[in-house]
């Protein structure tokens, strides 16, 4: 499926392991109010900038040709700068375990007999392993400091249960060249999470959905040597509305992201190494209205940071 990091279910036959180490990068620095970048709107004027890096160890076990269970370990270290209200920029980081997830595939089609074509289904849970009260120094106007929780976008977990839903899908093109598509639904059914925001807020930070989607093609460039190449487009965002439970309460940043997506992919023998740097083409958020403690909705400007540039890197071995 191209340089994401993500081997294809069908790389594993029944009763075959694969262990796959992903890494990931994302740096922000440009503050957007909607779909336009304007760091004017940021605090002080100048811009948040993300530096996170993610790590994941996935297992997956094959039951049958047709069914795989994985189990996805993930680690966080993330860093946030900002200039507070004393005026100074500050850096706040996080590092710890994220939020486990095991999720079941399972082919629609038989693949020794369908291997032109395909469409896989998965379902899973998500656990809140990570922690989502990392603190760290926030300070204030009179340059002191506090203890607090850091930005939800650097916390190692989001602090409630997930249902994960999950498609994929390729079919044979022409000679060597497949198209794919690939999609990710994280329902949170939990609305509010326990952390406050800064002071003085009384808001809390909510546990949104996430999703995630690409399509493309993937083109074997060398066959011989294991070598592909693929490149498509790439969504990720977070939808103003949960599909259940959620509604629009506590604090969120509501809106999307799209990438071109290329990615190249090597494999020799039982293992798969591959690597991407999605580019983003454009980014929105969207206004949302915040609900306080005693129920009145206060309206919430689009503005906010989104990824400038992502990188992954993969590697995948069968046993």
């Amino acid at each position: 499926m191209g340089g994401q990091g993500e081997s294809k279910l069908t790389d594993v036959g029944a009763h075959e392991w694969r262990v796959a180490v992903g890494y990931r990068y994302l740096h922000g620095n440009q503050f957007f109010v909607a779909d336009q970048v304007n760091s004017t709107f940021a605090p002080f004027g100048q811009p948040i900038i993300y530096h996170i890096h993610s790590a994941d160890v996935t297992v997956t076990y094959a039951a049958t040709d047709r069914f795989s269970l994985s189990l996805t370990v993930p680690v966080l270290d993330g860093t946030q700068s900002a200039v507070r209200p004393d005026t100074v920029r500050h850096a706040a980081h996080a590092f710890g375990l994220g939020d486990i997830s095991l999720v079941g595939s399972a082919w629609l089609l038989n693949p020794q007999t369908h291997a032109t074509g395909n469409v896989a289904l998965g379902v899973g849970v998500k656990a809140p392993t990570g922690s989502n009260k990392y603190t760290d120094s926030f300070f204030r106007a009179d340059h002191s400091s506090i203890q607090y929780p850091v930005d939800q976008s650097i916390q190692p977990g989001d602090g409630g249960w997930g249902v994960i839903l999950q498609v994929q899908a390729f079919r044979r093109m022409f000679a060597r060249a497949f198209a794919y598509v690939a999609g990710a639904y994280l329902i949170s059914p939990r609305a509010l999470s326990d952390v406050l925001r800064p002071p003085p807020s009384t808001v809390y930070w909510s546990v949104p959905d996430v999703y995630s989607g690409r399509v493309g093609l993937m083109y074997g460039l060398l066959p011989q040597q294991g070598l592909s190449v693929s490149l498509g487009g790439r969504i990720d965002g977070i939808p103003y509305h949960d599909l259940i439970g959620g509604g629009d309460e506590g604090f969120r940043r509501p809106g999307h992201v799209v990438f071109l997506d290329p990615g190249v992919a090597l494999t020799r023998g039982k293992s798969t190494f591959t690597f991407s740097t999605p580019i983003r083409v454009s980014g929105s958020l969207a206004d949302s209205a915040t609900v306080r403690p005693n129920g009145s909705p206060s309206p919430t400007r689009a503005s906010g940071d989104l990824a400038r540039m992502l990188i992954f890197v993969g590697y995948s071995r069968r046993f």
